[in-house]
C-alpha cells in the first residue's frame, strides 16, 4: 500500500462481452483486494458482472451508453459520490469520455484509465481533451502501446506507465484426459489457443495453416460469433477432424497441459493474457506480430526465447508450427525459458506492487 492505508478503489468495464480485458481487469481488482484494498467493478453487462466477480471482485451493474447519454454520466458521479473511492479506473476505452466526466462531477481524487487494444488511440479532439485534463494516469500492457500513444499524445510521458499483466503458474496436469475427451490420437502433435472466436483473432490463419500439416491437431478453447464460420471452413479445407472447438472452460489447466505449441494468430491485441498464460504454463508459443508479442518473447540474456514471432501469412504460420512441433529438443528448451520468462517478466506480484503505486499517485517505473 503506498502509505499504508488501505485505498478505495471503483472500477468501470463497459464491455458487453467477457474477453481478455475483462478477465485481467477482474483478476487486478481480486488481487488488490487481496491486500486490503476497497474494490468494486461497476459494469455494463450482468454476463461480465457475474464471471467477474466469479474470479472475486465485487461487482454491480451501471450501465454507460455512448458519448451522448449524459444522463449516465450523472448516474454514476452520483453513485461515485457515494461509495467516496481514493481512485476510480477505467477498462474501456470507448466508456473513458462518460466515465471520466462522471469522476470530474463527482470530484474522484484521482483517474486512471487502463489501455489494454493497439487500436485503442485519442484520434478525436474529445479523446484528447479527456486525456490531456481528466485523466492522471494512463497504464499499457505493453511499451510499444506506450510509445504509438505518446506519439500521438507528445508531453504526457509523466502520466503513462506500462504494467505487464501478471499471470500465476498453474499446476500441471489433466492433458491426457483433455485430448483423450476431445478424440485427439496419443502422441499426436497438437497447436492450440485460447480467446473468444472473433474475428480479429483470425483462426482462419490456424485452420488453414491445419490444411499443410498432415497428422497435426488444432484446438481453440472459447466462443463466440464465428464458430460457424469456422467449423465451415474446416470442413472446406478436409481438416474437421482435426480442428476442435471445445467451448468455453473456466479452468484453463488441462487445455494447455495437452498442448505442444501455443498459437496467437491476430491481427491485432494489446499484451494477450491467453499467450501469457501459456507462457506460465511452460508452452512455447507462435505469434504474430501484434502489440506485445516482441516484448513477452524477447530472448533472454541468455539467448533462449518461449517463443517465435512471426508475419501474418498463413504459410508462415505452417513454417513455423512445422518447425517446432518437428523439434522436440527445441520445443523443451523454449519450455524452460517461458517458465523463467512468466516469473521473472509477468509475476503477480509484481504486477499488483505496480498498480498499488499507480493507483496510489506514484508512476510505476
Amino acid at each position: 500500500m503506498p502509505d499504508g492505508r488501505p485505498l478505495r478503489i471503483a472500477a468501470h468495464n463497459g464491455a458487453p462481452v467477457w474477453g481478455g480485458a475483462e478477465i485481467a481487469t477482474a483478476r487486478l481488482l481480486a488481487g488488490l483486494a487481496g491486500r486490503g484494498h476497497r474494490v468494486i467493478l461497476y459494469c455494463n453487462d450482468p454476463e461480465v458482472a457475474r464471471r467477474a466477480a466469479l474470479l472475486g471482485a465485487p461487482t454491480r451493474l451501471l450501465h454507460l451508453g455512448g458519448d451522448i447519454a449524459l444522463h449516465h454520466a450523472f448516474r454514476l458521479a452520483y453513485r461515485l459520490r457515494r461509495d467516496r473511492p481514493d481512485v476510480l479506473l477505467l477498462g474501456t476505452f470507448r466508456k473513458i469520455w462518460l466515465g471520466a466526466l462522471a469522476a470530474t462531477l463527482a470530484r474522484v481524487p484521482r483517474v486512471v484509465a487502463r489501455i489494454g487494444l493497439e487500436t485503442d488511440m485519442p484520434r478525436n479532439v474529445k479523446y484528447r481533451f479527456v486525456f490531456r485534463y481528466w485523466i492522471d494516469a494512463i497504464v499499457f500492457n505493453a511499451d510499444g502501446m506506450r510509445r504509438a500513444f505518446l506519439e500521438s499524445m507528445p508531453g504526457l510521458a509523466d502520466r503513462a506507465a506500462t504494467i505487464h499483466t501478471g499471470v500465476a503458474p498453474p499446476a500441471p496436469g489433466g492433458g491426457a484426459a483433455f485430448r483423450a475427451e476431445l478424440g485427439i490420437p496419443d502422441g499426436a502433435p497438437l497447436a492450440g489457443s485460447v480467446g473468444r472466436l472473433a474475428t480479429q483473432k483470425r483462426y482462419d490463419r490456424l485452420v488453414r495453416a491445419l490444411g499443410s500439416l498432415p497428422g497435426v491437431h488444432a484446438v481453440v478453447v472459447g466462443e463466440g460469433g464465428e464458430r460457424k464460420a469456422l467449423e465451415e471452413l474446416a470442413r472446406e479445407c478436409g481438416v474437421a477432424g482435426r480442428f476442435h472447438l471445445p467451448g468455453h472452460r473456466e479452468d484453463l489447466t488441462a487445455a494447455l497441459d495437452a498442448m505442444d505449441v501455443f498459437v496467437l494468430c491476430s491481427d491485432r491485441e494489446g499484451l494477450s493474457n491467453a499467450m501469457l498464460e501459456a507462457l506460465a504454463a511452460g508452452v512455447p508459443v507462435v505469434s504474430t506480430d501484434v502489440s506485445g508479442a516482441r516484448e513477452a518473447l524477447a530472448p533472454r540474456r541468455d539467448g533462449s526465447t518461449p517463443g517465435r514471432v512471426i508475419g501474418f501469412e498463413e504459410a508462415e504460420l505452417a513454417d513455423a508450427l512445422a518447425a517446432l512441433l518437428n523439434a522436440p529438443d527445441e520445443r523443451g528448451r523454449m519450455r524452460e525459458a517461458a517458465h523463467r520468462v512468466a516469473r521473472e517478466r509477468f509475476g503477480e506480484e509484481r504486477m499488483l506492487d505496480a498498480w498499488e503505486r499507480v493507483l496510489g499517485g506514484a508512476r510505476a517505473p
